[in-house]
C-alpha cells in the first residue's frame, strides 16, 4: 500500500485559498493601524537622540564613541545616505562583530563618517553646530528609519513564531512528541518516529520545523509570511523550493518538503512551487489537511 501524502490542490483551489489568506492579512494591517508604528517611533526616537548627544551631533564620531559604547553602531547606521545594513557595515569595516570591539572602534567610525547623510545633517560638512530646528528635523526623519525597520523586522519575526507555534501546538494534539535537540539531521533516523523539532539543519539546510512522521519518512516543515506577491517568489520559490530539491537529491522520497503559508502570494508562484518544486502547501488559516495528513501518515 503507497504511502499517504499531503493534499494537492488544483489552481482554482489555489486561488481560493490564496485570495482567503490576503484578505486575512489586509484586515490585520488595517487594525494595527498606525498605532503600531506610532509605538516603534516612541522607543526609536530616544535612541535617535542619544545617539546625537554620545557624538556631540555627529561632530565628534570617532573611536572613542565605540570605546565607550560599543553597541552604539547599531542606531548609527540609520544616520547614513542610504542607511547601511549590518553586513555592509562589517564589510567595510572587515570584522563581524555584535559589538564593536575596541580594535575595529576607528575602522567603524571611519566606515560611519564617509557615509553620513548630509541632507539630514547639513552641519557635519562645514563642522558648525546643527541650529535647533536642523536638529529636530533630522531626529524625526531618523527615528522614523528606524521605526519603520524595526517594526518590519518586528513583523517578521512575530508572525513566523506565531505560524510556528500554531504548527507546533497541532503536532502535539496530534500525539507528536517535541524533541529539544538543535543538531544538524543527517539521516532521518536521527529523528524519532513521531516527534518534532524546532529550527534545526537539515543536511546543512535549516528546517523551521522538522517532523518524523510514525510511517517512517520525515515531513520538513517551512513557515513562510508574505507582504506581497513578489516577496512570495523570494520566500517560496527560492528559500522553500531550493531546499526541497537539495533534500530530495539528498534523501530522495524519505522526505517531503512542506510549507506553512500566511499573507500575500502570487499564484503561479504557488503552482511552480507545488507542481514543479515538489513542495507541500499548507495555508495557516487552515491548518485541518496538515493536521489529516500527519494523522494518515500515523495509521
Amino acid at each position: 500500500m503507497p504511502f499517504p501524502e499531503p493534499r494537492r490542490w488544483t489552481r482554482d483551489e489555489l486561488r481560493v485559498e490564496r485570495d482567503k489568506s490576503e484578505a486575512l492579512f489586509r484586515d490585520e494591517r488595517r487594525q494595527e493601524g498606525p498605532r503600531a508604528f506610532e509605538g516603534s517611533y516612541r522607543a526609536a526616537e530616544p535612541l535617535v537622540r542619544n545617539a546625537l548627544a554620545a557624538t556631540q551631533d555627529l561632530l565628534n564620531l570617532d573611536a572613542g564613541v565605540f570605546i565607550a559604547d560599543p553597541s552604539l553602531w547599531q542606531v548609527l547606521r540609520y544616520f547614513c545616505a542610504p542607511p547601511i545594513s549590518e553586513e555592509d557595515l562589517w564589510t567595510l569595516v572587515g570584522r563581524k562583530f555584535k559589538t564593536v570591539p575596541a580594535a575595529s572602534a576607528e575602522a567603524t567610525a571611519q566606515a560611519l563618517l564617509d557615509v553620513l547623510d548630509e541632507i539630514r545633517f547639513p552641519w557635519v560638512r562645514t563642522r558648525r553646530p546643527p541650529s535647533d530646528t536642523e536638529r529636530e528635523a533630522a531626529v524625526l526623519a531618523t527615528s522614523q528609519l528606524v521605526a519603520y525597520e524595526k517594526l518590519r523586522t518586528e513583523r517578521r519575526g512575530s508572525s513566523a513564531r506565531k505560524q510556528e507555534e500554531l504548527v507546533a501546538g497541532l503536532l502535539s494534539m496530534a500525539g507528536f512528541v517535541p524533541e529539544l535537540s538543535r543538531s544538524t539531521l543527517r539521516m532521518t533516523d536521527e529523528l524519532l518516529r513521531g516527534s518534532f523539532s524546532r529550527e534545526r539543519k537539515l543536511d546543512g539546510a535549516k528546517c523551521d520545523l522538522p517532523v518524523r512522521l510514525r510511517d517512517g519518512r520525515l515531513l520538513a516543515l517551512e513557515c513562510k509570511v508574505s507582504n506581497g506577491p513578489k516577496n512570495s517568489w523570494k520566500r517560496l520559490h527560492r528559500e522553500v523550493g531550493g531546499k526541497s530539491q537539495r533534500w530530495n537529491r539528498e534523501f530522495g522520497v524519505s522526505v517531503l518538503t512542506g510549507a506553512v503559508l500566511g499573507g500575500v502570494f502570487d499564484l503561479s508562484c504557488l503552482v511552480k512551487a507545488q507542481d514543479e518544486q515538489n513542495v507541500f502547501l499548507f495555508w495557516q488559516h487552515d491548518l485541518s489537511p496538515l493536521e489529516a495528513f500527519v494523522r494518515d501518515a500515523s495509521s
